[in-house]
């Protein structure tokens, strides 16, 4: 009878995909937040945040012109 593989080797990729989706989303949470790098005005949603709010127009057809996933624009002085 052949040996069973363990738990890990059978999920290794969601062992390691998780923590690092987590990690990615925590940066960019921090990055967003620290005013030295980007400024209020310049301050866009999470990812998952941009994306929930796409689909859910895309599904609803509410917001044709809506601003998500747009980058804001600076005014020249």
């Amino acid at each position: 009878m052949p040996k069973q593989p363990s738990f890990v080797s059978r999920n290794l990729v969601t062992i390691v995909m998780v923590p690092s989706l987590i990690g990615i989303h925590l940066g960019w949470s921090y990055m967003q937040n620290n005013r030295k790098l980007v400024t209020e005005s310049e301050q866009i949603d999470s990812p998952p945040v941009t994306f929930a709010r796409f689909v859910w127009h895309k599904i609803t057809g509410e917001g044709e012109q809506s601003t998500a996933g747009t980058q804001p624009t600076s005014s020249a002085k």
